[in-house]
């Protein structure tokens, strides 16, 4: 008889799939209210005060999902694509914010 082969672990890939779209939810957010700001009214600025915050935060909990991600990738032996994705998304993420509330770019 024939083994039926065990099914292949998918845990990295949800984990980075969901490090993904956290990561990218920030980075939507923050990208539309600066399409607001410089298209309509330059008035809609303030919500800045809103989104980078939240984007922050969406880019720490995405990093550290990307992280889990990977690690889940090591041990299956696979599938580190979009774990490493979203640790990059997050990552960059942190740090565009991190400089915008600096005044890196000012």
């Amino acid at each position: 008889m024939t083994r039926i082969p065990p099914p292949r672990r998918r845990r990295a890939l949800a984990w980075g799939i969901a490090a993904t779209v956290v990561s990218s939810l920030g980075i939507l957010g923050v990208g539309i209210v600066m399409l607001l700001a410089i298209t309509v009214d330059e008035n809609y600025a303030w919500l800045l005060l809103v989104v980078l915050p939240a984007a922050l935060i969406g880019g720490a909990i995405g990093g550290i999902l990307g992280v889990v991600g990977l690690v889940f990738a090591r041990i299956d032996r696979g599938g580190f694509a979009w774990p490493a994705v979203g640790l990059v998304l997050g990552a960059g993420q942190l740090l565009v914010a991190t400089a915008l509330l600096n005044g890196w770019f000012v």
